[in-house]
C-alpha cells in the first residue's frame, strides 16, 4: 500500500475529508505521498544495508573497508559469509579451529604449521595472488593471530 492510499483511507474513514481525484485534499495528499514514499524507500534501504545478511551494496563495501579486507572477486553471498566470519572472531580464537575461522573470514584456504622452537605459525595459502596481495593479507591476518608468536604467510606455488 502506498502512502497516498494509506493517508486517503485514514482521512476518508473520519468522514471529514474526501480524497477524490481533482480535489485540493487529493493534490495535497499526492504531494505528501511523493515525499514520504521517497523517504520510506531510503529508510528501507538503510535498514537493509545495516545488516550483513541483507546488505547488497554500500553496507558490504563499508564493512570490507572497515576490516581492511583484500577484495577478491567474489559473489555477494561469499562476501557476506566472510564478513560474518570476521565479525565472529573473538579473543578465544587462539586455537587451530579459531585460526581456521580467521582463514574463512579472509576467503582463503591453506595449511597451518607450528614451529614451537621458534614460536612461529606459518600459513601456506593455496590461493593464487600477487606478492602485494599476499603481503596485505599477511598483515591483516597477523593482527588476529596469537600475539605470543610470529606469523608468516607463504604461497604454495
Amino acid at each position: 500500500m502506498s502512502e497516498f492510499d494509506r493517508m486517503s483511507r485514514i482521512l476518508s474513514d473520519t468522514g471529514l475529508y474526501s480524497a477524490e481525484q481533482g480535489s485540493v485534499v487529493y493534490a495535497e495528499l499526492m504531494a505528501y505521498a511523493e515525499g514520504l514514499d521517497m523517504f520510506f524507500g531510503e529508510a528501507e534501504e538503510l535498514l537493509r544495508e545495516c545488516f550483513v545478511s541483507t546488505a547488497e551494496s554500500y553496507g558490504i563495501t563499508l564493512r570490507e573497508a572497515l576490516f581492511h579486507r583484500v577484495r577478491f572477486n567474489s559473489t555477494l553471498q561469499e562476501k557476506r559469509d566472510r564478513l560474518t566470519a570476521a565479525l565472529s572472531v573473538c579473543q578465544k580464537d587462539n586455537t587451530t579451529q579459531g585460526m581456521q575461522k580467521i582463514c574463512n573470514a579472509f576467503g582463503v584456504d591453506g595449511t597451518f604449521t607450528f614451529d614451537i622452537s621458534e614460536m612461529k605459525i606459518t600459513f601456506e595459502c593455496t590461493r593464487t595472488m600477487t606478492e602485494y596481495v599476499r603481503s596485505q593479507l599477511e598483515e591483516q591476518m597477523c593482527v588476529l593471530m596469537p600475539c605470543w608468536c610470529l606469523f608468516e604467510l607463504t604461497l604454495s606455488n
